[in-house]
Formats: C-alpha cells, sequence, structure tokens
C-alpha cells in the first residue's frame, strides 16, 4: 500500500510538473521564409532556456515567400509549407507538405507574426490586402488571446548581390530607411507591435562587427542569428536580454555583448538606429 501510494504521489506530480511546464511556455508561430529561419530557428530555444523560459517555437517556410504569396496559399489551402517545429526542449521536427490552416491548429498559440520577402520590405504597396486579408485568416482561427506581431525584415550588406539589391540603388542605409517607413506604416495601420530585426542588424553594424551580420549578403551568418533571436526574446518575453549567459559556437564573447546590447536598444527604439557602446 506504501509502496502504490508513493509512486501515486509520484505520478500526480509529474503530471502536475508537465501541466506548469505547458502553462507557462510561450507558443510563438513565425509565418514566414528564410528571414523567419534565421531569426527563430537557431537560438531562440536556447536563449529562453539559458534565462529559465518556455518557448515552443513554429515556422511555416517558404523560400523567399511574400505576402501575396502567404495569402494565395491560404485561400487554396495550399500545402507548399516545411513546417520546422522546437519544442520546450529544444527539439526540432521538420514536416513537409503542410498548409498555414493545418498549423495554426497545431498548438494554442500565443503569438503569431507576419513578415514581408526582403525584397519588397521597403515598398508598402507590396504589403496590402495580403497583409489585412492574412491578419482576418489567422484570427478567425487561432485564440481570441493570440496576439499577432510584425517582424521587421533587415537591410542587405552593402556588397550584396541579391537581383533585388539595385531597386534600393545599392544603398544599405536607403534600402534601411525604405524598410522602416513601411514595416511602420504597416504597424500603424494593423495595430501590430514590431520585432525590430532590422534596427538590430543597423545597430550591431555600427560596432565593432562592422557589415559582417551576413553569410552571402543578405541571409544572416552565426551572429546575426544571434542577434535576431536576442530581438525575439527580449521582445516577445519582455526580458532583458543583455546577460544571457547562453553563447552560440562560432560567436565570441565580444560580439556576443554587442549583440545583446544592440538588440536591447533596437527594442526600446524599433525604427531608429542607436549607438552602441
Amino acid at each position: 500500500m506504501k509502496r502504490l501510494f508513493v509512486s501515486l504521489f509520484a505520478l500526480v506530480l509529474t503530471v502536475m510538473t508537465a501541466w506548469g511546464a505547458q502553462k507557462d511556455t510561450l507558443r510563438i508561430l513565425a509565418i514566414g521564409n528564410s528571414f523567419s529561419w534565421n531569426a527563430v530557428e537557431q537560438n531562440l530555444s536556447a536563449i529562453a532556456l539559458a534565462d529559465g523560459k518556455c518557448a515552443i517555437i513554429g515556422n511555416m517556410y517558404i523560400g523567399g515567400c511574400s505576402l501575396e504569396r502567404h495569402w494565395k496559399n491560404a485561400q487554396t489551402d495550399n500545402d507548399d509549407y516545411s513546417y520546422r517545429k522546437i519544442n520546450q526542449y529544444d527539439v526540432k521536427t521538420s514536416f513537409k507538405n503542410y498548409t498555414l490552416e493545418k498549423a495554426l491548429a497545431d498548438e494554442p498559440w500565443d503569438i503569431v507574426t507576419f513578415q514581408q520577402a526582403s525584397h519588397f520590405s521597403g515598398f508598402p504597396d507590396t504589403y496590402e490586402p495580403y497583409l489585412g486579408e492574412l491578419i482576418e485568416y489567422v484570427r478567425a482561427r487561432v485564440p481570441a488571446g493570440t496576439q499577432l506581431w510584425w517582424h521587421q525584415t533587415w537591410a542587405y550588406a552593402t556588397t550584396s548581390t541579391h537581383k533585388a539589391f539595385p531597386d534600393y540603388d545599392k544603398d544599405q542605409d536607403k534600402m534601411y530607411a525604405m524598410i522602416m517607413a513601411a514595416s511602420a506604416k504597416a504597424c500603424k495601420e494593423h495595430k501590430l507591435p514590431v520585432i525590430p530585426c532590422g534596427t538590430t542588424m543597423q545597430n550591431l553594424r555600427g560596432t565593432f562587427v562592422g557589415d559582417n551580420v551576413t553569410k552571402d549578403g543578405f541571409h544572416l551568418n552565426p551572429l546575426g542569428c544571434y542577434a535576431a533571436a536576442c530581438t525575439w526574446y527580449q521582445t516577445l518575453f519582455g526580458e532583458s536580454v543583455v546577460g544571457n549567459a547562453f553563447r552560440p559556437q562560432y560567436v565570441s564573447e565580444e560580439e556576443v555583448e554587442a549583440a545583446q546590447k544592440s538588440a536591447a536598444a533596437a527594442v526600446k527604439k524599433p525604427f531608429k538606429v542607436s549607438k552602441i557602446k
């Protein structure tokens, strides 16, 4: 009888612990592309765990996917997505042939994010009516308390050979300014809070790091991915990332400090570059 009581107590304790972990877990779904892959799939979970937090992260991925394509996929229930999911223990699984509707139903998401394809990010006329339609589509399929956020993308490297860079006169500062104007407009019109990764990258580029946050002129390198994840963490969890103990491979302690400070400054001033000391 004593052994049975101990076993039952252990089972109840296990269930209560699991329930508590689920209750305190932040569930985040990104409707994105390779830029959300850079931002949420590399370090975000590890940063949260280092601070005693839990996250379940989903990324609906199609390379280079625009708001227009996301909306068309939603209308036709298109299963072109790769659904990448990271559980609360930082274990990643990937599923092919997913639809937006299926992903939205997979978890009681606390946060769903939108973004524009990088090449269109500075052109507000490419956002509508697709963003507004997507917001309505998502709202009808998630819990009433789900927060909708805007993921602000970043300007290309000054040496980028991306075929869309000439649309910004191959000028990083001009591209950044156009992204800020377009994303600020979208956030204001749809009352979306912003995850300011674009400003984080400009802040970081102003440090000793220089223009070394990408690996190919537009996708982020390990440092850039870490800085983006820092931005998501401080923005969505509401906790300062400065001093977080997690340091990814290939990123130095000095770079970690610069990335954390750049992200923290961007969260305070999402649409304006800050000088990082």
